[in-house]
């Protein structure tokens, strides 16, 4: 098991529901007995990694905003905790998710099936993205890509430690960051941003200002 640090970010939320609903859900109960058995069995489990993420977060993360931007609710009801600066602003809360390394790898062996299916000419799977894709026009197995890469992203131990208690799952509602803790916490922000949003400065730049 590792650990991973997943804020109330309804930016990261959202993308890792598009995970499931459309992708993997799609593939999973309409075109997984169309596939090749080996294919079909990469996509079972990514599709089982994703749910058992899910359901090691805290329940109020499961959450969907009709837009990305929108804070599901304000950072002072927070069913969580609340994080402070050393200065006393409050931050966006992160919280500690226990994560199994097979179902990193699970999900890491899936996207580079999906990525192979993407640069194909034919076969049942580029087929099926394509139709998965179409009524949405979104990328889908980009979005799938840059949420493993926030799921990468390695937990600063200072911060790590800092969190140990927070609620929901120890008891403390109140937690400051010392400054060391803090410059990991501004670092860790950039990072998960910029894992969601590279190569849209624009998104990048609207994402970050969620945590301002």
């Amino acid at each position: 098991m590792r650990i991973v640090l997943l804020p109330e970010d309804p930016v990261f939320m959202t993308r890792f529901l598009e995970m499931e609903e459309p992708l993997l859900h799609s593939l999973y109960y309409l075109h997984l007995d169309y596939l090749p058995l080996e294919q079909a069995e990469t996509i079972r489990r990514a599709y089982e990694g994703w749910g058992a993420i899910q359901a090691a977060m805290p329940k109020f993360l499961s959450w969907h905003t009709p837009t990305a931007f929108e804070l599901a609710a304000p950072r002072r009801e927070s069913e969580g905790y609340h994080l402070h600066s050393p200065e006393g602003e409050q931050l966006i809360s992160l919280y500690r998710v226990e994560v199994s390394v097979e179902n990193i790898s699970d999900l890491t062996a899936c996207l580079a099936l999906l990525e192979g299916a993407e640069n194909e000419l034919g076969g049942p799977l580029a087929g099926a993205l394509q139709e998965i894709r179409e009524p949405r026009e979104r990328d889908l197995v980009d979005n799938f890509r840059r949420v493993l890469r926030a799921l990468q992203i390695p937990a600063p131990p200072a911060l790590l430690t800092a969190l140990r208690h927070a609620a929901p799952a120890g008891p403390e509602r109140e937690i400051s960051l010392n400054d060391a803790q803090h410059a990991e916490y501004v670092a860790y922000r950039d990072n998960f941003c910029f894992a969601l949003s590279t190569g849209d400065r624009f998104m990048y730049t609207m994402h970050r200002s969620l945590y301002l």
